[in-house]
């Protein structure tokens, strides 16, 4: 059973989608259930033997302040009703296995019903906190995990951490207080990244009758809140004339705004420009891309940076400085082209897409560990005290 709140995008499920499918992969006849907050439920196929249960959803105002999405009623009763969806889920399912997402006592503590219940089980789940490798500035998560007492609640609900990075590149545990007495918990598994498989370069190109030798893509990963960046493409476009040198999709994601979108389409009237909603093989339009436009979200990032991509990032402003941290990360390491939110201009953006058209595909060398997901399944079945597959054999 898996739990992600999802509020602004969909890094969290599509995350525990791909653990999901991969664990059945390795573990035919097992079956995962995901607890999703994501208001668009779950947009894309799941294979045999994984489902998800939507509760209602929420949007995040700023740090640690949760409201309802849509939803006319309190926050009280929002929490009530999720705490008791993802309880009697629980109650029922049984799980061997329970995989919490970012938040280790759920928005406004919703999960700590279900973690005591499982806890008194004769046969208590293993349960493990995932975290990806960056959450917000340092002093921000440590003050906010004790307001909500989230150290107590991994101390006392917890087996394991796993970290969705590399602790050279970020020492997360060390940043986030999880060093000293939580160090036998924590394991850094390595990024995580999608096992889709993923068409060649020319034949999406030839799906998707690029015309042009060069194609640029922009994504904003769940889309909403990237609007103003997608905006500045454009605007960038026209800003390079009648003859732009490279054709350009816009994958606005699920979650953009209607009258945004359609914004957005108005302005690639007369341009080289297609705006699409989602992209039903977004890992293929991802790889047919020569430059990669985007903000600085985990999925997305990452995914770009396995393909090879020239990246672009303008990360987003707030209310947490997860993307600015790993941009400003990346950049350093020579893995993307950052620019700042303060900083995003149509000059600045057409400058960026054009210098890196002209620099080619990018070297091989310096990629951080991308093996994640075997990582993270292979943990899980040792736990749940299955033999592990040998890797080699099965990548």
């Amino acid at each position: 059973m898996t739990y992600s709140h999802d509020a602004f995008g969909v890094g969290h499920l599509k995350r525990n989608a791909n653990i999901a499918t991969r664990f059945l992969s390795e573990w035919p006849g097992s079956s995962a259930l995901m607890v999703v907050g994501s208001p668009c439920g779950v947009y894309f196929p799941l294979p045999p033997g994984v489902d998800y249960i939507k509760v209602p959803s929420v949007i995040k105002r700023g740090t640690g302040v949760w409201a309802p999405r849509t939803l006319n009623v309190s926050p009280e009763m929002t929490k009530a009703i999720r705490a008791s969806i993802i309880l009697d889920a629980a109650e029922i399912f049984r799980p061997h296995l329970l995989l919490v997402d970012y938040v280790p006592t759920g928005v406004w503590g919703e999960l700590l019903p279900t973690l005591q219940m499982l806890k008194t089980r004769p046969a208590a789940p293993k349960v493990i906190l995932g975290l990806r490798d960056i959450l917000d500035a340092p002093e921000v998560t440590r003050q906010l995990w004790r307001d909500q007492s989230a150290y107590e609640a991994i101390s006392a609900y917890y087996d394991e951490v796993f970290i969705y990075g590399c602790q050279d590149i970020f020492d997360t545990a060390s940043m986030y207080g999880l060093d000293g007495s939580f160090a036998p918990m924590v394991t850094y598994v390595g990024y995580l990244c999608s096992e889709e498989p993923c068409r060649r370069r020319e034949e999406m190109r030839n799906e998707l009758r690029v015309m042009n030798d060069k194609l640029v893509v922009a994504t904003g990963g769940g889309g909403y809140d990237a609007y103003h960046m997608m905006r500045t493409c454009a605007q960038a476009l026209t800003l390079l004339g009648a003859h732009v040198p490279f054709e350009a999709i816009f994958v606005a994601g699920p979650l953009m705004d209607p009258a945004q979108r359609e914004s957005l389409r108005s302005l690639a009237d007369h341009l080289p420009l297609r705006v699409v909603n989602v992209a039903e093989d977004n890992l293929g339009v991802l790889n047919a891309a020569d430059v990669l436009i985007g903000m600085a979200g985990y999925n997305t990032l990452l995914e770009a940076i396995r393909l090879k991509k020239r990246i672009v990032v303008v990360p987003r402003e707030g209310p947490s400085a997860e993307q600015r941290t790993r941009a400003e990360i990346f950049s350093r390491l020579g893995l993307v082209h950052m620019i700042s939110p303060e900083q995003i201009s149509a000059p600045a953006l057409a400058e960026a897409i054009l210098e890196n058209l002209d620099a080619g595909p990018p070297s091989s060398a310096g990629l951080p560990a991308m093996d994640g997901l075997a990582n993270t399944v292979h943990r899980m079945m040792t736990l749940v005290q299955r033999p592990a597959p040998d890797l080699a054999a099965v990548e």
